[in-house]
């Protein structure tokens, strides 16, 4: 604790906001999304921050929209992945030595006073970074199966937040928030009940900013089928996808490459296909909508099947996990699925998980 004078005396004091907040959220939107709604609550709370992301994510839509605000500066580098092959490894510790490099001079430019780490390989240079200049480390693990991060910078995190809870005891470090939600979802409520319409029942097939090769595919078999007509269609395609699914969709379906206002998307529909990220997952919880299910079979440590696992009980879905993908398989479920869609479970929402996360960071102080 650094002595601060007042009145001629030396009084040792807890530090005055606003502070600025590191957050390393890189690699894919499940790290992201949940970065940038702990960045918002951060930034309500009066506080700075510091969005540590990868080269690659600078364009993404919920970085392009919170690099707008004035108290929010944007550092990227080219962090690598660790290599499997031991003859890149001298290449591993250039990109990573250079990672750590720009991240510190804009952590020193910004008086970042703490560091929150996402996950994912983007996050380690913040983590040493935080270790060497003795930085206050916070953690947020999205997953069920812990990722390497996690595993790793647990010994030299102050709290580790968690999305899921677990069978294990673990020590008073670890606290199960759930997943944080975006400050849009915060503006809306969801629908309580099912309302009847005149139109057609809404399927939305979500495939997140880079699409799902398997839910497009599905969504096309869909069209085939004779009950298509009874539904419309709403489908997230990705922005390399999108153009070839929308000219073989019909007119009265929304093929688009990303979708910006997701908790209007959620309302609107009737049903929800999605793969199993958790920030996905605690969005339908959130939207209480019924779900099919299909986890990313190449997700490390197959933490898809796994996050899909621990919330399917609390949720009004199915999981389909059949390996390879075989899209009539897949239709054939999801057509007794849409006619026997199970009964509607009570959520169990707990409080925003952002807020309590700030809560902690700052008590960490």
């Amino acid at each position: 604790m650094t002595p601060k004078k007042i009145n001629n005396s030396t009084q040792t004091t807890k530090p005055n906001f606003p502070k600025t907040l590191l957050i390393a959220a890189g690699g894919t939107g499940g790290h992201i999304s949940p970065g940038i709604s702990i960045a918002e609550a951060w930034l309500k709370s009066g506080g700075k921050v510091l969005l540590a992301t990868l080269q690659k994510n600078i364009d993404y839509p919920d970085i392009k929209r919170i690099a707008q605000h004035r108290d929010v500066s944007i550092v990227a580098y080219d962090a690598p992945r660790l290599p499997k092959n031991p003859l890149k490894i001298v290449d591993f510790i250039r990109r990573f030595y250079s990672s750590y490099k720009i991240l510190s001079f804009a952590a020193k430019e910004e008086h970042a006073n703490a560091v929150l780490g996402m996950g994912g390989y983007s996050t380690f240079p913040t983590i040493v970074y935080a270790f060497f200049h003795r930085k206050p480390v916070f953690l947020c693990e999205q997953n069920a199966r812990w990722g390497i991060v996690t595993r790793f910078g647990k010994f030299f995190a102050k709290k580790v937040f968690l999305s899921f809870g677990t069978s294990k005891k673990l020590s008073s470090k670890f606290i199960v928030t759930g997943n944080p939600l975006r400050a849009m979802f915060s503006q809306v409520q969801p629908t309580k009940k099912q309302r009847k319409s005149a139109k057609k029942p809404l399927l939305f097939f979500l495939g997140g900013s880079q699409g799902a090769t398997d839910i497009n595919a599905l969504y096309l078999r869909f069209l085939e089928s004779p009950f298509a007509s009874k539904y419309r269609a709403l489908v997230a395609a990705g922005k390399n996808s999108a153009d070839g699914i929308k000219a073989k969709s019909r007119k009265e379906d929304t093929v688009v490459p990303f979708i910006e206002d997701m908790p209007s998307a959620y309302k609107g529909a009737d049903v929800v296909i999605a793969r199993c990220g958790s920030g996905t997952l605690f969005e339908i919880l959130w939207a209480q909508k019924p779900a099919f299910l299909l986890p990313y079979p190449f997700a490390a440590a197959n933490h898809q099947r796994a996050n899909a696992d621990a919330i399917v009980g609390m949720l009004s879905a199915i999981v389909f996990d059949q390996r390879p993908f075989n899209v009539e398989n897949a239709f054939t479920a999801f057509s007794h699925f849409l006619k026997n869609i199970p009964a509607q479970k009570t959520p169990r929402i707990s409080p925003r998980a952002e807020d309590e996360i700030i809560r902690y960071i700052k008590e960490g102080f």
